[in-house]
């Protein structure tokens, strides 16, 4: 469950400086914890997998971060976002697996809604947020310079926390986000009353497809009662969301009824523009080599 009452930037990235969003995820025993950054003198959030070599690499770092900085105030929350269609490493059971076998330090968070991970605007895993007790986003980046190389200790993590610990600007603040890319799932939502469920379908597989996201998972959900459409906050048939946000959003309040698109040209139409809509996709989806500031933390290969 998010409270985006600290972010108003529901379609933009966090970045050094932003206030994060609130959250309340579910921990690896169903446990609700929340994300309340004045409760710890600084908070650190990982978006994190079972399954991604990267995270595996960086992961006894971090959990030695939350054992030696717990007793300075620190709280290390680590969210697991991947859908886990295709992903079964992702699940709630391979967490409480990974629980059980001593693997953590600290909480182990099940973001099943994505909702997270999109409010962060996270792309990668592990992706690192330092907050401080005002939950502002202090640093943002990976733990440190090299997956590869244990002495390297989370050194960019640490030096983050120790700035903020000591009330002073953080001297690193933001790297590049490095490792695998977290595994969207794109959900469809419809109303039977409204015929065009089936063409609203073909046109995001085939919008996926012609972005070369063809391995997104496409949720498909008909939404039966007006309940459930302020539950999911449907507006209308059909509704495209990625981490229970509209890629569309247009300030309309929940409804059994059909949606009403616009075109370039400002006429109505049943469904988005393709071009509009693949925009709105790459965006919402986008890896972390996506973006300008990327840097490969693959090692070249020696000749």
């Amino acid at each position: 469950m998010l409270n985006e009452g600290l972010n108003g930037r529901l379609n933009e990235r966090l970045t050094v400086g932003d206030a994060a969003p609130l959250f309340e995820l579910p921990d690896s025993e169903g446990v609700l914890v929340r994300l309340t950054p004045r409760d710890s003198a600084a908070t650190v959030v990982v978006f994190t997998a079972n399954g991604c070599p990267f995270a595996l690499a960086w992961h006894d770092r971090v959990q030695q971060v939350a054992r030696d900085y717990a007793a300075r105030g620190v709280t290390v929350l680590q969210v697991v976002s991947n859908d886990e269609t295709g992903h079964p490493q992702d699940s709630a059971v391979a967490m409480r697996a990974r629980v059980a076998a001593g693997e953590l330090a600290g909480p182990f968070l099940r973001d099943a809604e994505q909702s997270a991970a999109r409010a962060f605007g996270a792309t990668a895993t592990p992706e690192v947020f330092v907050l401080d007790p005002a939950g502002v986003v202090r640093y943002h980046g990976a733990p440190d310079g090299d997956h590869d190389d244990p002495a390297q200790n989370a050194r960019w993590l640490r030096d983050a926390l120790d700035d903020v610990l000591a009330g002073r600007e953080v001297a690193r603040p933001l790297t590049s986000p490095a490792g695998c890319s977290v595994k969207w799932r794109v959900e469809l939502l419809w109303w039977e009353g409204c015929p065009t469920h089936a063409r609203a379908a073909g046109l995001l597989r085939e919008t996926l497809a012609e972005l070369g996201r063809g391995e997104v998972h496409v949720a498909e959900r008909q939404v039966t009662s007006p309940e459930e459409a302020a539950r999911l906050g449907f507006p209308g048939s059909p509704t495209f969301q990625v981490g229970r946000r509209d890629l569309f959003p247009s300030g309309a309040p929940p409804a059994l009824t059909c949606r009403v698109y616009r075109r370039a040209d400002g006429r109505p139409a049943p469904l988005p523009e393709a071009a509009d809509l693949a925009q709105r996709l790459r965006d919402a989806l986008a890896r972390p080599w996506d973006l300008p500031h990327w840097v490969d933390p693959r090692k070249p290969r020696r000749p």
